[in-house]
C-alpha cells in the first residue's frame, strides 16, 4: 500500500490507519511513527484524518439518517480541534474540514458498514491478516447464481446472500478467499499455488479441482462437497498448525475425493467424511456406460460401480465368489444399484467413512 500518494480521505477509509488510531499496538504505532519521519509533509494531513476518525467514531452508534444532523456532525469535529494535540496546525485545514461535513455523513455509513461486514465474516485467519492489504468483496444479493472470475482463472459461483473476500493480488505461495455462505468452485490447477478456503468452520485447501462448499452462518453445519479431483479439509478447531494461514496440516483433517463430502457439525464439534446423498458416475468415466449383466460375477459388478462412482467397496472376494447377477441396472442410482444387488445376492451392505462394507453369508 503506498501510503505516500494518500489524502486526508484516503487515510479515514484506510482499515489499517483506522485500526492505529482506534485500537494501536506495537505494530501499527511502530509501523506509523517510520511512516512520519519518513513523510514528514503527511503529519498535518494525518492529524486531519485521525480527527476525522475520532468524531466518526462519535457518533457511529447513533442512527446518521434520522439524529444525525450536519450541524452535530460539525459540532464533533470542532470538539476534537479543540483538544488536538497540535491546535496551531489546524488553522488552514479548516476549510478543508468544513468541506467534508457532507463527506463525513457518508463516511460514517461507509464504516458502519465495514464494522458489519467484518462481523459476518468472523473467519480466524482474516482478522489476524495484516489490514493494510487490499481486498476485493463481492456479495450475490439476487435470486440467480452470480460468477466471480478470478485474475489466475478460476471461477467461483456465488449462492444467493454468499459472500467472498480476497486478495486484489494473490500472494506468491497461495491463493485465498474467505467465504460466506454458499459457493461453487472451479480452481486453475497449479501446484505451486495451493487454494485455500477459509470458512467460520472449515479450511479447505485445493490444488485444481471443482467442489462446493457449504458455509451458510444460520446454520450449524458447514460441508464441502467434491465434484472432481480432491481436496483436503480440516476444522478451525484442529487448525493449530496453522500459522495466520500459511501453514496446512493434512494430517489434521480429511481428504475428500468426488462423491464425498466433508461435514463438520458445532454441537460435536467433529468432522466427518460421508457419500453425497445421490452419487453421480464421474466425468473421467464414460457417460453412458451400462450396467447390463448376464451370469457377472458380484467381484465384476462391484468394480464397476467402483470405477464409475469413485467409491471404494470392501468385501470378501472368497466369500462371494459364487455369487452371480444378472440383471440391467443402467437406470438405477449408485444405491438403487446396490439394494438390487443385496435382493438377489442376499448381501448386506453399510456406509462407513465414505465407503461402502459389504457383509453377508455368501451364495452357495
Amino acid at each position: 500500500m503506498n501510503y505516500s500518494e494518500f489524502d486526508t480521505i484516503d487515510f479515514v477509509k484506510d482499515d489499517f490507519f483506522c485500526r492505529w488510531v482506534q485500537n494501536p499496538d506495537k505494530h501499527t504505532n511502530e509501523f506509523w511513527q517510520d511512516f512520519l519521519q519518513e513523510n514528514p509533509e503527511k503529519k498535518a494531513m494525518i492529524m486531519e484524518a485521525k480527527s476525522m476518525i475520532k468524531t466518526l467514531a462519535s457518533i457511529q452508534n447513533t442512527s446518521i439518517d434520522e439524529d444525525a444532523s450536519v450541524a452535530k456532525i460539525w459540532q464533533g469535529v470542532e470538539s476534537e480541534m479543540e483538544v488536538s494535540e497540535t491546535p496551531n496546525n489546524w488553522g488552514r485545514y479548516l476549510w478543508q474540514l468544513a468541506a467534508s461535513v457532507t463527506l463525513l455523513i457518508g463516511l460514517g455509513w461507509w464504516m458502519n458498514y465495514q464494522k458489519e461486514s467484518d462481523k459476518i465474516f468472523d473467519i480466524p485467519q482474516l482478522s489476524a491478516r495484516n489490514t493494510s492489504i487490499a481486498f476485493i468483496e463481492k456479495e450475490n444479493t439476487s435470486d440467480q447464481p452470480m460468477s466471480v472470475m478470478m485474475a489466475d482463472g478460476s471461477e467461483i459461483v456465488l449462492a444467493k446472500n454468499a459472500k467472498i473476500r480476497y486478495p486484489k493480488v494473490f500472494e506468491a505461495d497461495k491463493r485465498e478467499v474467505f467465504l460466506v455462505g454458499e459457493a461453487f468452485f472451479e480452481v486453475t490447477k497449479n501446484p505451486k499455488r495451493p487454494f485455500l478456503i477459509y470458512t467460520k468452520k472449515l479450511i479447505t485447501k485445493v490444488l485444481g479441482t471443482s467442489f462446493t462448499i457449504k458455509a451458510n452462518p444460520e446454520t450449524e453445519e458447514e460441508r464441502v462437497v467434491v465434484k472432481t479431483g480432491r481436496v483436503s479439509v480440516v476444522s478451525q478447531l484442529e487448525s493449530n498448525t496453522i500459522e495466520k494461514g500459511v501453514h496446512f496440516s493434512e494430517a489434521n483433517g480429511i481428504v475428500v475425493t468426488p462423491n464425498q463430502e466433508a461435514i463438520y457439525s458445532s454441537s460435536t464439534a467433529k468432522l466427518m467424511k460421508k457419500i453425497v446423498t445421490t452419487p453421480t458416475i464421474l466425468t473421467t468415466t464414460l457417460q453412458k456406460q451400462e450396467f447390463i449383466y448376464k451370469n457377472a460375477s458380484l467381484a465384476k459388478v462391484f468394480t464397476d460401480l467402483e470405477k464409475a462412482y469413485g467409491i471404494k467397496i470392501i468385501y470378501d472376494e472368497n466369500l462371494f465368489e459364487e455369487c452371480t447377477i444378472n440383471g440391467n441396472l443402467s437406470d438405477e442410482t449408485m444405491f438403487d444399484k446396490l439394494n438390487s444387488i443385496a435382493k438377489i445376492t442376499g448381501i448386506d451392505y453399510q456406509v462407513v467413512d465414505a465407503q461402502i462394507i459389504v457383509s453377508g453369508k455368501g451364495c452357495e
